[in-house]
């Protein structure tokens, strides 16, 4: 077992990807304050107990409504959206419309592209640094509770809270890695799979912000533990 995680499985093996693409990728997790904007409500405020903090990352939202936002943000930006959604709100389901390295509009970054941008070019344990502190919100500094974004020291790419604050869905849905090297790998949404996630959150153990470590939901568990940054193909 590495760094003493009793979660370490076989999905966490070593393979080699390769991305054809360029990305972006947003400097923090969406805020309650962007998600409001684009989306006209605020999921955290629904949750009874919850305390809204504009600043701090959305959570208690589903792999669904991530898509959702994505294709509001592309819409207001004139760009391509890359998800089929019907319904609205908490209740909304979507499926992808194109590959996502294909697509020019905003969608959550692939497992692989978040793993590339967390390791920052760097070789840390964490994302940034191999102390979780300068990073990271976790439980033995966050008062168990979500902080505002950016306020940890960010990672060689100038991204912050790749580790800690929250939880974040990835554009995948959770599979074991393949043994073989893959280019431009991608999981579509399946029948008896899970969405995955990345980065663990103010609630986590030591071991779970590791920048290799993999987190899996059911689709419609929206907790206050996950939310989401964005992506974009650029060529």
């Amino acid at each position: 077992l590495e760094y003493g995680d009793p979660d370490w499985d076989s999905g966490h093996q070593v393979h080699l990807v390769e991305l054809t693409n360029g990305f972006s990728i947003s400097e923090t997790e969406v805020t309650q304050e962007q998600f409001a904007y684009y989306m006209g409500y605020d999921p955290v405020s629904l949750d009874n107990g919850n305390v809204s903090c504009a600043d701090c990352p959305v959570h208690t939202v589903s792999w669904y409504e991530v898509a959702a936002y994505s294709n509001a943000m592309s819409d207001v930006h004139g760009l391509q959206t890359c998800f089929d959604c019907e319904g609205d709100g908490s209740d909304v389901v979507c499926s992808p419309s194109v590959n996502a390295y294909e697509c020019r509009g905003f969608r959550p970054p692939t497992e692989a592209e978040w793993e590339m941008a967390a390791m920052g070019g760097e070789d840390f344990i964490f994302p940034g640094s191999d102390d979780l502190n300068e990073i990271g919100w976790w439980e033995q500094n966050s008062d168990m509770k979500p902080h505002p974004v950016g306020e940890k020291m960010a990672n060689g790419y100038g991204l912050y809270d790749m580790g800690g604050n929250i939880r974040e869905y990835v554009y995948d849905w959770y599979a074991l890695y393949p043994s073989e090297m893959v280019i431009n790998p991608v999981v579509e949404p399946q029948d008896g799979a899970w969405p995955a996630e990345r980065g663990g959150s103010w609630a986590c153990r030591l071991p779970e912000l590791r920048v290799d470590r993999r987190n899996l939901v059911s689709g419609y568990d929206r907790d206050i533990h996950t939310g989401f940054r964005i992506a974009r193909t650029t060529d």
